[in-house]
């Protein structure tokens, strides 16, 4: 600029405002000022900048750039008031010389009040993240949970995935003027129908379309879309405080509220959950979220159960007594059957429950769709008998590599709920080995009639969740090719297998205080199972039909239990099956034993083709002489994380007792060697016998699957 221009330039800086006198820290208000032009000649262009002061700090807010004015300007933007608090004086400033640089600067106070949420508000979680939707879907969600025991207010909260921008500039999801109850967890979706036909359960909220009646439709600014690559998740409240944040795959930048790596991703139809043992975790790290297992959109999230009561419960075994007690309980049905399985094949069961439909008992029975080997014609049999006589039948079904949806591998749980009183839980499928007539002949199994509502109640729960979601569960239909009835000339074969194995044990219906927990797989498995093996003091005894040493390269984590366990000076046993028709899990077995052996644990095997006959199907743990796990559970990774399990830890000495005497007796089975493969005469003889019953053979060997 000419001296002579200089000298011809005044612009005067009249007044700066904020559009409130009085703020809350993290709002984004918007500042004006006004420059006045009192120059006689050309005005060159100029900058208007903003600033903020408290004390000896001062910091731009940003800055305008003009190339002309006539008569005056009124630049304006908005300013983060994030960090501030207290008085704050808000200049504004020309910046061009001219003839009096004095009136180029104007001031405002402002009063910024501090807005920091309470410890309650600090306390709310994000607690499970469905980012990655299922083709066609658009259901993506997100759940927060008041683990406090006050009321949260979300009134202005929201959610975003881009935190570190400007408040007004970041997609978000706006909450109403909502009270977040203690305890309570809302979850908020892109289309609460999909998320209903997906979960079979209603989202609080929606906020792309909400076409589920009852379901209110948030507030949206932006698009709120979560990356399936990776991206974040945070919950502000409305002055742009993070309350929450998570992260997911990889993240160059760090984020508000996070600290470390992201959690690794787990693909199309899983969900970020946080890891929960009574209270949820939360160091803001991935260290707090399941990386283990991977949750699948409309699998369940329970807790483990707890009850104490006063009361009666039954114990038994198979093969020795299994039959009669759960015969008996389905004769003492008046009102209804809830029924879980994984295969039903025993004929002698399918009649009592045929029986129980024609004494107006309802009966809803829930079968696995495809059990390795496929449904059986018996299987099939006894379903359409049920249907035929009024009972609703249902299957689990879908297969991923037939491009399928599935929530679980397989539907493996071996429950009954009747009369909405008592529980029968047990490792044993409703087969000729796992519930045999005759007791000469079957499978190791354990199992429990509980007698308590509030038990029923809550695996009637579990049963009504997994049956109400739609997209895996297919209706009985007599005339499907899989999920009907049998071919019209097919008749089921009467007669009773007849065996080796000398009947040693009678059930007991016990009296007295029962502690009971129901774990879940894959809710809640993992960790109820290892902090049970985790607690013995003085023994641990196990009982399996196979553990899997290895876990996705990593050691099977109950098995690196009862080594602890051991180390500790407690005494640990363990019981595996040796059946030679099997030969994936002797290789399993085989390892499991080399690694426990190395590490100075007791294992041996019972040998299916013993002279009792008889296979270990059982999943069952006894722990210091009071506590034992009745179950379906196998322990392999998949049974507890992909499976739908079911088992019971008891705390009761009889019971523990009970179940005690029924492992010594397996134990000393031991020393019945395996029948060898004989030679000569004798193997001419065996031949000849062995033709006999091959076609026995045939029939019965898919009962004894696990």
């Amino acid at each position: 600029m000419l001296a002579s221009e200089e000298d011809t330039v005044d612009l005067r800086m009249r007044w700066i405002k904020c559009e409130r006198a009085v703020v809350g820290e993290g709002e984004v208000v918007r500042l004006t000022a006004r420059v006045d032009n009192n120059s006689t000649g050309r005005v060159p262009p100029f900058t208007v900048s903003f600033y903020c002061q408290q004390g000896d700090h001062r910091r731009r807010i940003g800055s305008i750039r003009y190339d002309s004015i006539n008569y005056y300007r009124r630049p304006s933007l908005k300013w983060d008031t994030r960090g501030c608090t207290g008085n704050v004086t808000l200049t504004a400033s020309v910046h061009l010389p001219d003839r009096n640089p004095k009136n180029n600067r104007a001031a405002a106070e402002v009063r910024v009040c501090p807005t920091h949420p309470t410890a309650a508000e600090k306390r709310v979680l994000l607690t499970r993240v469905y980012y990655h939707a299922r083709p066609h879907s658009n259901n993506e969600f997100v759940s927060i949970h008041n683990p406090t025991n006050v009321s949260v207010n979300l009134y202005n909260w929201y959610l975003t995935d881009q935190p570190r921008r400007r408040a007004d500039r970041q997609s978000r999801v706006v909450f109403p003027n909502l009270y977040l109850a203690p305890g309570q967890t809302i979850t908020v979706t892109q289309n609460a129908s999909s998320y209903a036909r997906e979960t079979g359960r209603q989202a609080d909220f929606s906020y792309h379309r909400s076409d589920v009646c009852g379901c209110p439709l948030l507030e949206r600014h932006g698009s709120f879309v979560l990356a399936n690559s990776g991206d974040m998740v945070c919950l502000k409240d409305g002055y742009n405080h993070t309350i929450d944040t998570v992260v997911y795959g990889g993240e160059e930048e760090p984020a508000p509220g996070w600290q470390g790596d992201g959690i690794p991703l787990v693909g199309e139809g899983g969900i970020l959950v946080r890891r929960r043992n009574g209270a949820y975790r939360d160091t803001n790290t991935s260290s707090d979220w399941y990386s283990n297992r991977t949750h699948r959109i409309g699998q369940s999230d329970f807790e483990p159960f707890h009850v104490h009561y006063n009361g009666s419960l039954t114990v038994f075994c198979s093969p020795d007594c299994s039959y009669p007690v759960v015969a008996r309980e389905l004769d003492r049905a008046r009102h209804s059957i809830f029924l879980n399985l994984y295969e039903f094949t025993n004929p002698f069961l399918g009649q009592k429950v045929v029986e129980a439909l024609a004494r107006n008992v309802s009966v809803t029975l829930l079968l696995e769709g495809h059990p390795v080997g496929g449904l059986s014609m018996e299987e099939r049999y006894i379903a359409s008998r049920i249907a035929a006589a009024g009972g609703e039948v249902y299957y689990m079904a879908g297969r991923e590599d037939h491009g399928g949806y599935r929530r679980y591998s397989f539907n493996h749980a071996k429950y009954a709920v009747i009369d909405n009183r008592t529980a029968i839980l047990h490792s044993a499928n409703w087969g000729h080995t796992g519930m045999p007539p005759s007791p000469t002949y079957g499978n190791r199994e354990w199992g429990v009639v509980v007698h308590n509502r509030s038990l029923a109640a809550f695996l009637a729960r579990v049963f009504h969740h997994d049956l109400g979601y739609g997209q895996d569960i297919v209706a009985y239909n007599s005339s499907h090719s899989i999920y009907g009835a049998p071919p019209d000339y097919y008749q089921p074969a009467r007669w009773i297998p007849r065996g080796g194995y000398q009947p040693a044990f009678s059930s007991r219906t016990l009296n007295g205080s029962f502690g009971c927990t129901v774990i879940l797989s894959p809710d809640n498995s993992r960790e109820a199972v290892a902090e049970l093996l985790a607690s013995a003091r003085t023994r641990v005894w196990v009982q399996q039909a196979y553990i899997d040493l290895h876990w996705e390269e990593n050691v099977n984590p109950f098995v690196r239990r009862l080594v602890g366990v051991h180390l500790r000076g407690a005494a640990a046993r363990v019981i595996l099956n040796y059946n030679p028709h099997y030969t994936s899990s002797i290789t399993m077995n085989n390892a499991t034993m080399s690694h426990l052996e190395d590490h100075n644990v007791s294992a041996t095997y019972v040998y299916a083709n013993g002279s009792h006959g008889m296979n270990i199907h059982t999943k069952g743990v006894i722990v210091d002489g009071n506590r034992t796990l009745v179950s379906s559970i196998n322990w392999n990774h998949h049974a507890v994380h992909r499976n739908r399990e079911v088992g019971i830890i008891i705390e009761n000495q009889q019971v523990a007792e009970y179940f005690a005497r029924v492992f010594s007796h397996d134990w000393n089975l031991t020393a019945t060697e395996p029948r060898e493969i004989m030679v000569g005469r004798e193997a001419v003889k065996a031949l000849v016998v062995a033709a006999a019953y091959v076609f026995a053979g045939l029939a019965l060997y898919r009962h004894w699957r696990t």
